[in-house]
């Protein structure tokens, strides 16, 4: 809230029209008076100061001009009302709300927009940036996507042509008609019309008939055209003189003019597509208990499709007719047993109708809650209701919301908690168990195969690091090769999560965290149906070892051609790192110390912790199961031979993904200026540096030090002098930052043997020079530079010794020796 002690410096800039105005404003009680005053403002005469106070009341660094445009282009207040109940209940205006309070809440301002994913893929967004604004002036224009689907509406309703109607086979009531689709009409022209179409068009050789109830309905435009349809004897058609409203309507269908048969009941801006009625009928004939059948949809709250109980109307790589057809195959003669159904698509038995009657149309004679009564009655008469997981059917619905609609809704759901006081408690378990899951999952799975079959499956961490950057230089050059890839992400001990490339655009949201303990046959379906041409193994940290153990024997299964790549030592140990558990550092380790650490209590919990025996025996027999083992050092070489002698293990070097960069600046200076890059816990030198800066204050020595990234403990690191520059996003920036900084040396204080060390490659890159341990990779690829040194490990547990030896390389020379670089074939990255 904008108080009075904000807003002096507005008063020299505000034209005179407001300068009492602003003079009031600390008085004000509320922000939204502090809001509508300052914008009220800054619309008559737009100045810097009033900009200035709007930001501050925002709480963004955005420019102002930037949100308000924002605003006006990708706000949708309709949608965001709908969506939150809270600011619906607040009476709020939306628009104030959001720019007041939601975007820093990370809510959706319109169905385009998923600040979540946004800031995913804008890694190194302020979080003080009014994210619409930024997408508005920066994401837009660069492609970059605001949600991680599509920014297309899926399916527009349309007006068909008279060729297309008369393509449409009639759909009046036979001697063999099993079911009648009841679609109700009042209002939508183009909706309408797309309904019956669909219906018509969709029948085939259906057993169903088609009768449209016209409720009196105001347009007089649709009541012609549904007549003259009706004249050409395509469909059955009532035609209401009187409005009975919606339930009093299907009740008349029900009771007056579907006889004796099985009903459907339609929603007139529902859409069904060829076959979807022989799929729904069979869920009905395999069990005579079933009152009722609901479809999948896009936008029908449990039955919702791919986000549960969310209105997905932006398009898939797939149209709604395929995904009915996908659908078909994923989940053929599936369904989940539900406590209610949804009314857009609605089938009923005529067994249940005749025993419990229609719909309750005194208690919901405006609707909200009709089919949740009829399905806990039937319930009662033990009747069960399913979801169909074979048929989808589109739904276009309403986002739309008015204070009216609210009150039906709040009055249909009183109701249903006086006649059913289990409704409640039924629902909310369902919800918990989400068996739908079990069908969103498997139409995922059939969309991934559809579009992915042959793709490389790249298997990794949920961790940032070394290896995130391996695997996005490596999926990027896949896709200039013009392949795909898949990749299934471990985490949380036993999930898994697969994933496909955002620039992709295939949403599968249900083949995330998958449970390795339950789900491994699925998931070996899965990657069976994919037919990958290359199974990669990165890592499978994360996972507690039974799950790792699970994967390994899975994909050692495989009948595919697998690459591992040893990023880390987790074959040898459930410590990647090979350190000792009290990070005390002598040498470098051998394999009896392993065996000796790996036994060491360190008081912290290590899910993938196991006897060292039977780890080394299953990386074994999953090796000489022909997996093809790729390393990038002769350091990493040694150790995986040396455990694994009859592994196939190659040294395969990564390769350069940094972009090209200017030779590193050096700022020069009375201190040694000493560069940390990356971010540093204990084994990549987090203690080393800590106490290099406590030693060089204590003893005030001529020597600073720098961290562009961030610690484990940055409050430790800052008491003692290091100055952090703070995480960077990409590469790029890293390097940029380099030049801001200005560095002496380039130090990595890893006290690890790394497998390779992608932070060294940054030093490398720009040319500075550096300093390692002589350990591990770090040191056999610095060993090569004239302009880079080694010095002893034992070093690193001795901060004074340490500090000396940095001070005494001669810089100077070093820096001569890198002037004498030319070209970028002088060394390797």
């Amino acid at each position: 809230m904008l108080r009075g002690g904000k807003l002096p410096a507005l008063i020299n800039s505000i034209s005179k029209t407001y300068l009492k105005l602003v003079e009031l404003l600390p008085r004000q009680k509320t922000v939204r008076s502090n809001y509508e005053q300052l914008r009220a403002a800054f619309d008559s005469r737009p100045n810097a100061n009033t900009a200035n106070a709007l930001q501050l009341l925002i709480g963004t660094i955005s420019p102002i001009e930037d949100v308000f445009a924002a605003m006006e282009v990708e706000f949708d207040a309709d949608y965001y009302l709908s969506l939150y109940s809270d600011v619906r209940d607040s009476g709020l205006d939306p628009y104030f709300h959001y720019i007041a309070w939601g975007w820093k809440e990370n809510r959706k301002p319109s169905k385009f927009f998923e600040p979540e994913y946004y800031a995913k893929i804008n890694r190194n967004l302020d979080p003080r940036i009014f994210p619409i604004a930024h997408y508005l002036r920066n994401g837009r224009a660069t492609g970059i996507a605001a949600n991680p689907i599509s920014s297309k509406i899926w399916f527009e309703p349309f007006v068909p042509d008279e060729a297309a109607w008369l393509g449409v086979p009639a759909a009046l009531r036979q001697l063999t008609t099993r079911a009648v689709v009841v679609i109700p009409v009042y209002k939508g022209y183009e909706e309408t019309l797309t309904s019956v179409y669909q219906a018509l068009y969709s029948r085939e050789d259906a057993e169903y008939s088609v009768l449209v109830v016209n409720d009196n309905s105001p347009d007089e435009k649709l009541v012609e055209k549904l007549a003259e349809l009706a004249r050409r004897q395509l469909f059955e058609y009532h035609d209401s003189h009187v409005n009975r409203g919606f339930v009093q309507t299907i009740n008349f269908a029900l009771e007056h003019l579907t006889a004796d048969k099985d009903v459907v009941l339609l929603n007139s801006d529902a859409y069904v597509f060829p076959g979807w009625f022989q799929r729904l009928i069979q869920h009905a004939d395999r069990d005579e208990n079933v009152a009722t059948v609901t479809p999948l949809s896009n936008n029908a709250t449990i039955c919702s499709y791919p986000t549960y109980d969310h209105d997905n109307c932006l398009a898939l790589e797939v149209d709604p007719g395929l995904l009915d057809q996908l659908a078909s195959a994923a989940n053929r003669g599936l369904s989940a047993e539900t406590p209610t159904g949804v009314g857009f698509c609605f089938y009923i038995r005529r067994a249940a109708i005749d025993k419990i009657g229609a719909l309750d149309s005194d208690a919901f004679a405006l609707g909200y809650g009709e089919e949740n009564d009829f399905c806990m009655r039937a319930i009662h008469a033990g009747f069960k209701n399913v979801i169909a997981g074979d048929v989808f059917v589109y739904h276009t619905g309403s986002v739309s919301f008015s204070s009216a609609k609210q009150e039906n809704y709040t009055r249909g759901q009183h109701h249903l908690e006086r006649k059913h006081p289990n409704y409640s408690s039924l629902v909310r378990r369902h919800l918990q168990a989400d068996p739908e899951r079990i069908l969103r999952r498997n139409l995922d799975a059939e969309r991934l195969a559809v579009h992915f079959r042959g793709a490389v499956l790249v298997v990794t961490h949920n961790w940032s690091g070394g290896i995130e950057t391996y695997i996005r230089h490596y999926s990027g050059k896949l896709a200039h090769e013009g392949k795909q890839c898949i990749i299934l992400r471990v985490h949380d001990r036993w999930r898994a999560t697969l994933e496909v490339p955002s620039d992709i655009g295939v949403y599968v949201p249900n083949l995330g965290g998958l449970d390795l303990r339950k789900e491994t046959k699925f998931l070996s379906d899965l990657i069976e149906r994919l037919d990958p041409s290359l199974v990669h193994v990165n890592s499978f940290a994360g996972l507690d070892w039974s799950s790792h153990r699970r994967l390994l024997k899975l994909i050692s299964g495989l009948r595919y051609p697998v690459t591992f790549v040893g990023h880390d030592f987790s074959p040898v140990s459930h410590n990647y790192q090979l350190m000792r558990p009290d990070h005390l550092i002598t040498r470098a380790p051998e394999l009896a110390d392993v065996v000796s650490w790996d036994i060491m209590h360190n008081g912290l919990e290590n899910e993938d912790v196991c006897e060292l025996a039977e780890r080394i025996a299953s990386y074994a027999e999953f090796f000489e199961s022909g997996v093809c083992v790729e390393v990038p050092s002769q350091c990493a070489f040694e150790i995986y031979k040396g455990v694994f002698p009859k592994a196939r293990i190659s040294i395969v070097p990564h390769d350069d993904h940094l972009p090209e960069t200017q030779r590193a600046i050096r700022r020069g200076g009375d201190k040694l200026r000493v560069v940390v890059v990356g971010a540093i816990g204990p084994h990549k030198g987090s203690d080393v540096v800590a106490a290099l800066a406590a030693d060089a204050q204590n003893r005030a020595l001529p020597i600073e030090y720098h961290l562009l990234g961030y610690s484990d403990d940055d409050s430790r690191l800052k008491s003692s002098g290091v100055v952090i520059w703070g995480r960077y996003g990409a590469e790029g920036e890293a390097l940029e930052m380099l030049d801001e900084i200005g560095p002496d040396l380039f130090f990595v204080p890893s006290v690890w043997p790394e497998t390779y060390c992608y932070t060294l490659s940054i030093a490398i890159k720009k040319l500075i020079p550096t300093v390692v341990f002589d350990l591990g990779a770090q040191a056999e690829r610095v060993r090569g530079l004239t302009w880079g040194t080694c010095i002893p490990l034992e070093l690193a547990a001795n901060p004074t010794r340490l500090s000396d030896q940095l001070l005494s390389l001669a810089v100077d020379e070093m820096w001569e020796n890198v002037a004498q670089v030319s070209g970028r074939t002088a060394y390797k990255l």
